[in-house]
């Protein structure tokens, strides 16, 4: 629905590290303009209620209510429930009024980004650090998996077979349990395939709970 709006590179003083990576979500390379924002776009990746997004998507000049608007929003997502959204991604620090770190600038704009969506009937999100960083073993197991994941490439379905096969006849198992039983393959191999089904919510996991790697459970969803 959105394409990413042309801007140029960002200098914040909380850094302007650029990242750019390929999603399997939506098909194509997506750019970030920040550690922050990148590492928020792993959630959004990951997150099987999302179905749809887009980085950047909209550039906003017009005025509501007699205030000039001009904000360019982070994200925009679209859930499995068909609700569209748009996301502004900040350091908590930035909103708080008692915080050295407070920055006018962030708090105007999610002002005026929110009274933009109040007047267009979308919701509005804020996702600060405090949020994205909630779970830090869930977002570092996403980061090591995320290389892993890519639906440009074709999985081994014999191998794919023997794995839900054997998880169906057996319940939850670690995964050193799985690159033990299935056998015939590389542990890479295996981990790739596992990777790709949690990512497409065929398999489940205590990603939340166990670092990624042979002591990690899955189970069929």
């Amino acid at each position: 629905m959105y394409s990413p709006v042309n801007i140029r590179k960002r200098n914040g003083k909380y850094g302007n590290n650029n990242w750019f990576s390929y999603s399997s979500k939506i098909n194509r390379n997506v750019y970030l303009y920040s550690d922050l924002e990148y590492d928020h776009w792993i959630l959004i990746e990951f997150d099987r209620q999302i179905v749809d997004f887009c980085e950047q998507p909209l550039h906003v000049e017009e005025y509501v209510e007699g205030e000039w608007i001009n904000t360019v929003f982070d994200m925009w997502v679209k859930t499995t429930t068909g609700e569209e959204k748009f996301i502004e991604v900040k350091y908590a620090c930035e909103l708080d009024q008692k915080h050295e770190k407070f920055s006018s600038r962030s708090f105007r704009q999610i002002n005026s980004q929110e009274k933009w969506c109040a007047a267009q009937g979308y919701t509005h999100e804020v996702h600060t650090d405090n949020y994205i960083y909630k779970n830090r073993t869930l977002i570092s197991n996403y980061r090591k998996m995320l290389p892993y994941i890519d639906n440009r490439k074709v999985q081994n379905d014999l191998i794919t077979k023997r794995l839900l096969n054997f998880l169906h006849q057996s319940g939850k198992q670690k995964l050193h349990s799985i690159e033990v039983q299935v056998g015939n393959c590389s542990k890479h191999e295996i981990r790739e395939i596992v990777y790709n089904l949690i990512f497409k919510g065929i398999l489940n996991s205590d990603l939340d709970k166990v670092m990624v790697g042979e002591n990690m459970e899955v189970w069929l969803i």
